[in-house]
């Protein structure tokens, strides 16, 4: 919002007030239980989930019983707060229907003792029906995460996904009206896709209004088919910069809209580092992605303001780290706006100040 301030001299100069562009969202935290490739009818070109996860492939018999055993070791030998439990890695919806009911009514047990808040899964398009999701809701499910990886049917096409761009939609419907809450992870950059893809992608998401959205650019893994296209050249993956500029505006356009990010660049984890061949890898891009897209909204924050030059701006101190950019690398951009570390401070405030 504009107001009017009164400066020292006397003089009233407009300042605007306003909060981070980012929707405020429950923290949760959530225990992971993967089950890499489990259920999952093909092995797609990008995917190496055991060395994502740290988690080897193994029986659903192994995973059940290592989650029962910890479980009970958490929530009975110390207070700790209630948390979400997610089953991710496979595709949780295409398992054999009698293990998606087990793990789903071991996960219920702990939430009618109020241990456990939510349960999520993560599964393909392609493998949810209406009929399937009411009966996994009724079995205690509360979130499905969708892997769509893109809307776009020659992206899809050209990384052998098996589903098309209508199917993706469609899942994402049968999620809503079966009463779930629905997830869309979205994979930029995978072979096929073009400049403004992930534009059309995020639009898409837009009109469809899921509670998260995760943002994964796509990365070459040791040993997966986009392994060997990368070798043949076949495969050009995203460089950091580029995808630290698709994935920042995509944040602000889903910010926008009140849509939660959860995630923007995998968890790099040291037995994964090791495996990556190529990609937009590094240690601070969900930072530097963040950074970017707050950039983006102060940029239009300042041409909202009348012609006015910016006199000064008081920053939250929580995005003290974050407001710069990473090693400080939007200072530059940021002089050009008329902000620099002269006219920047923080405060304790939670609401940016913005003098003209």
């Amino acid at each position: 919002m504009l107001i009017n301030f009164s400066a020292r001299n006397g003089i009233k100069t407009p300042v605007q007030l306003f909060y981070h562009p980012e929707p405020v969202r429950p923290k949760r935290r959530i225990w992971p239980v993967f089950m890499p490739f489990s259920g999952c009818p093909y092995r797609c070109v990008y995917c190496a989930q055991e060395k994502q996860t740290g988690h080897d492939v193994t029986s659903l018999d192994y995973i059940y019983q290592q989650l029962v055993s910890e479980l009970k070791e958490y929530f009975e030998n110390s207070n700790h707060s209630p948390l979400e439990i997610a089953f991710f890695g496979g595709t949780f919806t295409a398992l054999p229907k009698e293990w998606q009911l087990r793990f789903l009514s071991l996960a219920d047990d702990y939430k009618k003792r109020r241990l456990l808040t939510r349960v999520r899964c993560s599964t393909r398009p392609d493998c949810v029906s209406p009929e399937l999701l009411a009966e996994l809701k009724d079995a205690g499910l509360d979130m499905v995460e969708l892997g769509i990886q893109s809307f776009a049917n020659y992206v899809l096409e050209a990384s052998l996904r098996q589903y098309d761009s209508k199917t993706a939609v469609e899942a994402c419907e049968f999620v809503k009206k079966s009463g779930l809450s629905l997830g869309i992870q979205l994979l930029p950059g995978l072979p096929g896709s073009v400049f403004g893809d992930l534009y059309r992608d995020i639009s898409i998401t837009r009109e469809l209004n899921p509670e998260a959205v995760r943002i994964y650019p796509c990365l070459v893994v040791r040993g997966t088919v986009l392994h060997k296209w990368y070798e043949r050249g076949e495969y050009i993956p995203w460089s950091v910069e580029r995808a630290v500029e698709e994935v920042s505006s995509a944040l602000l356009r889903l910010w926008n809209r009140n849509i939660a990010v959860i995630r923007s660049g995998v968890a790099l984890e040291q037995s994964f580092r090791t495996n990556i061949i190529a990609g937009p890898v590094h240690d601070a891009f969900g930072q530097m992605a963040r950074s970017k897209a707050l950039y983006l909204y102060m940029r239009t924050r300042l041409a909202s303001g009348g012609g006015y030059k910016p006199l000064r701006l008081e920053v939250p101190a929580r995005y003290s780290g974050e407001f710069w950019g990473h090693r400080r690398n939007l200072s530059a951009l940021y002089s050009r706006l008329g902000l620099t570390s002269g006219n920047v401070s923080f405060h304790s405030g939670n609401l940016f100040h913005l003098f003209f």
